[in-house]
């Protein structure tokens, strides 16, 4: 990595770096010491950019996860009531309330969407959770 000094005689500033160093390796700019840029070859700056769109597209994957698993805690902490008044009908829970009722799950879902637009939302049949029993063999009785 090279550092170059930069000195405050006249703005725009003008430098003279030879291609072999632009091209291969960083070049650091400094003013009184301090570092204050950075050249990279542009292919480390498309790599870059690229990287830094990945992070902001995994955040925003991880906002939404976060805002449906929230959503779903909510409908899981509703479900008794909703039990005793909606059994079997299909309900959306968006900000941690019942926001439609229906019996399809896709027009429950497009009427959430036309109402909030597209906002994470948790949209299921209210019904009992069977139970669910594990057998540690399975054996074949004759």
């Amino acid at each position: 990595m090279k550092k170059m000094m930069l000195r405050e005689v006249q703005a725009p500033y003008t430098l003279t770096v030879d291609e072999k160093t632009w091209t291969h390796e960083p070049v650091i700019l400094e003013r009184d010491g301090q570092p204050v840029a950075a050249l990279v070859p542009i292919a480390e700056y498309n790599a870059f950019c690229a990287w830094q769109q990945a992070q902001k597209r995994h955040g925003h994957r991880q906002t939404q996860l976060d805002a449906f698993e929230q959503e779903r805690a909510a409908f899981e902490q509703l479900k008794p009531k909703l039990l005793r008044t909606h059994q079997g009908k299909v309900v959306a829970v968006y900000q941690g309330q019942v926001v439609q009722v229906g019996t399809d799950i896709a027009e429950v879902l497009d009427a959430v969407h036309d109402q909030f637009g597209y906002v994470p939302c948790y949209v299921q049949r209210v019904e009992e959770t069977p139970r669910v029993y594990k057998f540690p063999h399975r054996k074949v009785v004759r």
